[in-house]
């Protein structure tokens, strides 16, 4: 039977060796899966996500007068049809994403970049 390079690997990690490195990616999967946002230095929110459910105008102007400023990315928040409608340039859409689904639950938003 041919040696291929898996088949090398394998035999050089041996079976303790194998079984981490299983535990370790089945670790980075639930982590990925599960991180929720980034925070931002200074900020911290003022209401649940609960009660801005029932006031999404509210929500929009803390994002806008306190998060957003923090935050350091130009970003808009208005409200539309129920939901906050999160705008910003493309290439910070994803920061801005990150950060405000960090405090809030994502339902509640709509993330649109700039046009």
């Amino acid at each position: 039977m041919a040696v291929t390079p898996g088949r090398d690997f394998v035999r050089w990690l041996r079976p303790a060796g194998a079984a981490l490195f299983l535990i370790l990616s089945i670790l980075t999967v639930i982590v990925c899966f599960t991180a929720k946002g980034t925070p931002v230095k200074g900020y911290k929110a003022p209401q649940t996500s609960e009660y801005y459910a029932q006031h999404p105008d509210e929500l929009a102007a803390e994002l806008t007068e306190n998060l957003f400023p923090k935050l350091g990315k130009k970003a808009a928040a208005a409200v539309s049809d129920g939901k906050v409608a999160v705008t910003a340039p493309a290439e910070d859409l994803q920061a801005v994403k990150y950060a405000v689904i960090h405090y809030y639950d994502e339902s509640l938003f709509s993330f649109e970049p700039e046009s």
